[in-house]
């Protein structure tokens, strides 16, 4: 019953927004007009929902319409909509709807393409970081500069790249590679990171750049075709002494006579426990994904079966074996996904930007430069009760300074100046938010949609489901129809089917009650041209 319900929400509940003084009255419920248009855009945009039954006529569907809007206008008439259940339903939806306004589609679609040519190679790079706190203080972000220039200076003049990096850089890997990262490609680093690894030269140094690790440096080492992805599976052991090595020899020899299945013996024998159970079957990954050693050994192997001979990592003796090879594919294979990847990815922050950005420039905003000039002179912490101003202003809404200081005890640590910047961008997004459904009606009438569907299903508790749970009218109803309706069959057996009947039963006399209570008067030309399908 409730799919059944569902379905006329999205039949009846997708409107379009109208311009109401050109529309002409199809019907009026109690003297409140109801639009031709209105009908007509959800009978063309629905009809093929309904193409199977009876009701795909204009008139039969006319009168499931009005059916509809009589239940609506009861829902409105109880006020449902006052109830606190049904605003927070609302308030989550509206939360979830309002997200891709706030994205710019532009933005989005130039970051997936970036992100995509990007997909399409590696680069090697080796870095120096300088650590630094994202609400470092000017003298410590100078500092750290300096000595990345000073790095990157030795390092132009010849000076070996791992060594300097071994003097300077602070990242604690620094003493085992040099520096040295590997290869890698999009959506593996940091985005500030990837963006200066993918801009700099083969063989270049950058200059400085910050990311929320810190400051660093770069050298781009090599730049080739992706390899794209590759799934293995692999026996290891994980001590490097020469008794395993010599166990490793005998078993690539067994495999390689074809004497034992990979599958099994790395069930048995392979130390590696997380994928021994899976017969040493690993997920797939990228090159920059697995530890050098072993990705250089997994994407040499060419066809799918090979075996490698057995090789080192830091964590072990390996034996890998080729199940598949996964080139990059088309864009269009994996454009959704690149755009699922980006708005979690850090370069959606870009895309929020651009959204603010364009609102900054289309809303009057204005602050009141005393009020915030008081943040710098008095202590709010100490002192909030002299904090009674305004302090801005967007369109005609205003904001206080009592509402500054609930967002300033949310920060951790920020300037005053940086923590209104955030406060002035939440305030201006919060009040768009706010408005959307004023200015946008593809918004407005998918909200609304949405706020009628909840008020109906609230109602069909009340006046259909929740007596359809009466044992005794349902009982009742069982025995008048037992005889010719259901063939004198056991209400035990059949009971699944007698309460879909009993409750449309009650609906249907729900909306006789309905059509008694409201007066539906119909403008008889347009409901003869709609019929007629005259438009």
């Amino acid at each position: 019953m409730k799919l059944k319900y569902i379905l006329l929400v999205l039949i009846f509940g997708t409107l379009k927004m109208f311009s109401q003084e050109k529309q002409k009255v199809l019907f009026s419920i109690n003297n409140e007009p109801i639009y031709t248009n209105e009908f007509l855009n959800v009978y063309k945009k629905n009809l093929n929902l309904i193409q199977d039954s009876e009701n795909n006529s204009a008139e039969n569907y006319l009168k499931l319409f009005v059916d509809y809007k009589l239940k609506i206008k009861q829902a409105k008439e109880l006020r449902i909509d006052t109830l606190n259940s049904f605003k927070i339903e609302i308030s989550k939806y509206t939360e979830t709807l309002v997200a891709p306004y706030l994205l710019d589609e532009a933005v989005t679609n130039k970051l997936v393409k970036e992100a995509y040519n990007r997909l399409l190679k590696e680069v090697s790079a080796s870095h120096i970081l300088i650590f630094a706190k994202e609400d470092a203080l000017p003298a410590d972000t100078l500092n750290a500069y300096k000595k990345l220039i000073e790095a990157r200076n030795l390092i132009l003049k010849g000076t070996d790249f791992a060594k300097v990096a071994q003097n300077y850089s602070q990242d604690p890997s620094v003493k085992q590679n040099g520096g040295k990262l590997g290869y890698f490609t999009a959506m593996q680093m940091v985005y500030p990171f990837e963006n200066v690894a993918f801009s700099t030269q083969v063989d270049s140094v950058s200059m400085p750049f910050r990311t929320k690790y810190g400051f660093h440096i770069l050298k781009v080492n090599d730049i080739r075709a992706s390899k794209g992805e590759v799934e293995v599976a692999h026996i290891m052991l994980k001590k490097l002494n020469e008794s395993n090595k010599q166990k490793m020899d005998s078993i690539y020899n067994l495999l390689a006579a074809n004497k034992v299945d990979f599958y099994e013996l790395a069930k048995k024998v392979s130390e590696d426990a997380s994928s021994a159970v899976r017969g040493g079957k690993m997920k797939k990954f990228s090159y920059g994904r697995m530890v050098e050693d072993f990705a250089k050994k997994a994407f040499s192997l060419e066809n799918d079966g090979d075996i490698s001979k057995p090789f080192k990592t830091k964590y072990g003796w390996h034996i890998a074996k080729l199940i598949k090879k996964y080139p990059v594919e088309s864009f269009e294979k994996i454009e959704n996904d690149l755009k699922q990847k980006i708005k979690k990815d850090a370069r959606s922050n870009l895309i929020g930007k651009s959204v603010i950005n364009k609102l900054f420039k289309e809303y009057k905003i204005e602050v009141n430069k005393l009020a915030l000039d008081q943040f710098y002179l008095t202590n709010w912490k100490s002192e909030p009760s002299m904090f009674t101003s305004k302090l801005l202003t967007i369109q005609n809404k205003t904001i206080s300074q009592e509402d500054f200081i609930n967002h300033l005890k949310k920060s951790k640590n920020i300037s005053i100046n940086k923590s209104f910047e955030k406060f002035k961008e939440n305030e201006v997004l919060t009040y768009y938010k706010e408005n959307l459904k004023y200015t946008n009606p593809k918004f407005a009438a998918t909200l609304k949609e949405f706020e009628e569907g909840l008020m109906l299903f609230e109602l069909l508790e009340q006046k259909v489901w929740d007596k359809s749970k009466d044992s005794i009218g349902l009982n009742n109803f069982y025995v008048k129809n037992k005889a010719v309706k259901y063939s004198n069959k056991d209400l035990k057996d059949i009971r699944g089917i007698v309460i879909s009947d009993y409750q449309n039963l009650l609906e249907k006399q729900w909306i006789q009650s309905l059509h008694q209570k409201y007066t539906v008067d119909f403008n008889k030309s347009q409901k003869k041209k709609v019929i007629k399908h005259k438009f």
